[in-house]
């Protein structure tokens, strides 16, 4: 008889045992990981991407003075590695020849290029240099009288080189990054100038 109620007791306590146990690993719950970006799924082909910076005449040029601008690119990946890319760029420029009557003008340079871009992509972080051959043009011969470039000149051609980091966030289109580079004005009796920016790119 003893047996009999132990058995009995037995059989409850496991079923009880066994009623709560999932319900209490139920209860216990953790945060989901956040969804790590697959590279290999980042969108690639044409894009287009929109930037804010400043270029800043350096040298002899320096009077033309640091100036803000906007610019913008459409390219294309041939690679996951190699892009080429069409690029515009305009600053605007206020002039300090000291107390030449030159000083205080406004001043626009206009860049635009053709350039190949080469890609080290490390997961989100994509290293990149970049470099191009253009026109560079300017809104008036001002500098014409300065002895910076040839009389009654306003174009001329350009070379560029750069070098930047991308970075891509869980999007499949849209990446942004900084870049920096140095630019020849081929018209400029002067070493060139900076140009540094921010950017926001969308991958078609």
């Amino acid at each position: 008889m003893k047996l009999r109620c132990v058995s009995k007791a037995a059989a409850v306590t496991v079923l009880l045992a066994t009623s709560i146990i999932p319900s209490a690993q139920a209860q216990i719950t953790e945060e989901p990981h956040a969804p790590l970006p697959d590279p290999r799924k980042f969108a690639r082909g044409w894009f287009v991407d929109a930037e804010v910076g400043a270029f800043v005449p350096v040298g002899e040029a320096k009077a033309v003075g640091p100036g803000v601008g906007v610019g913008a690119r459409l390219g294309y990946d041939l690679l996951r590695f190699v892009a080429v890319q069409l690029h515009a760029f305009g600053s605007t420029h206020r002039t300090n020849f000291k107390a030449a009557p030159q000083t205080g003008q406004l001043l626009q340079i206009y860049q635009l290029t053709t350039e190949l871009r080469v890609t080290v992509p490390i997961r989100q972080v994509s290293l990149f240099a970049s470099g191009g051959v253009g026109l560079a043009l300017l809104s008036t011969n001002i500098l014409g009288t300065t002895d910076l470039t040839s009389p009654d000149s306003t174009s001329g051609l350009m070379f560029t080189g750069s070098a930047g980091v991308d970075y891509h966030p869980l999007s499949r289109h849209f990446s942004f990054g900084i870049q920096g580079g140095f630019t020849k004005l081929q018209e400029l009796n002067a070493p060139g100038g900076v140009l540094a920016t921010v950017y926001l790119r969308h991958t078609f």
